[in-house]
Parts: C-alpha cells; structure tokens; sequence
C-alpha cells in the first residue's frame, strides 16, 4: 500500500533532492554528528533509555526517535536522504 502522507511526500521529494549518501551523511540524519545524538546510543538517546517505559526505543514516545520507522525521526531521516530511510531515487 503507498503511503499517501503529504507530508511523508513533501520528506520523500526533498531528500530526491539532497546530495546525501551514508558516507557524506546530513549532519541531522541518523548518521551526522546532531542525528545521531538522539539514537538509542547517543548522548539524549541514553537518557530515554534511562527513564525506560514509553521514553525507551520501543516505547510510544522513544520510537518516534527511531529514523528507520515512519515517525518524526524518519520523516527527516527520509528528507535529508539519511542513511536510515533513504529517499528513492
């Protein structure tokens, strides 16, 4: 089934755009140096690990921050053209 977000099209379109790839990542992807800060391993990721519950990476707040998902996370993930969620080029 196509996803039919407009803003998950407007995310997809912009990272068409980006000259990104996994070795020359956007500083916010999941892969730069502030993306990767809210990762499960990162410097603010640890602390939703911390607290555990909701805020951990499979929680209904932590998963928001998982960029290969379809949340806030993956969405600019998919508009950066990020390592976790590439944009279809």
């Amino acid at each position: 089934m196509a996803d039919k977000n407009p803003v998950h099209e407007t995310a997809e379109n912009a990272g068409q755009q980006k000259d990104t790839n996994p070795s020359n990542p956007s500083v916010v992807s999941s892969g730069g140096a502030i993306g990767k800060q809210f990762n499960p391993d990162g410097a603010i990721g640890q602390v939703g690990e911390a607290i555990g519950g909701p805020f951990s990476k499979d929680g209904a707040i932590g998963s928001q921050f998982d960029a290969s998902k379809g949340g806030i996370a993956g969405t600019v993930e998919k508009a950066v053209d990020g390592p976790s969620n590439p944009s279809k080029k």
